[in-house]
């Protein structure tokens, strides 16, 4: 078997496997994968990478903005609307192949997505300390 063949399946088994928790931080960190793969096609001006870098990061936002629960918190509706922003920011980038706009989704990406992965390893910490692990 084809080596990337098997780090691909290893890859769909980890994901499947793992908690909702822990397949939203691994979206998430494809959503960041893609805005670096982004940036650097905007530095090279590859135009069919900016294009495929942002199209995939617009699909991973619509999954996170479908897949939030306004009616579990108050935040819920704030929080959607700056995905919301941000995605409209990754269009006009697309649109326009203009890196200004790929600069104000990272502005409100970049940080969620740093919060995200402290909240992860919070409750990691916490799920361990429970279990008697830590």
């Amino acid at each position: 078997m084809h080596q990337a063949k098997v780090r691909r399946i290893y890859k769909e088994d980890s994901v499947l496997s793992s908690s909702p928790r822990k397949q939203f931080i691994m979206l998430y960190d494809n959503l960041i994968v893609d805005l670096d793969r982004a940036e650097m096609a905007f530095r090279v001006r590859d135009l069919y990478g900016i294009h495929e870098a942002l199209r995939h990061a617009q699909d991973i936002l619509h999954l996170v903005m479908s897949s939030l629960r306004l009616d579990l918190w108050d935040g819920a509706r704030n929080l959607k609307e700056l995905y919301g922003y941000a995605l409209s920011q990754l269009i006009q980038a697309n649109l326009y192949k203009d890196i200004k706009y790929l600069r104000e989704a990272e502005n409100v990406l970049r940080p969620l997505g740093e919060a995200w992965a402290q909240a992860d390893k919070a409750l990691d910490a916490e799920e361990a300390a429970a279990s008697g692990v830590a």
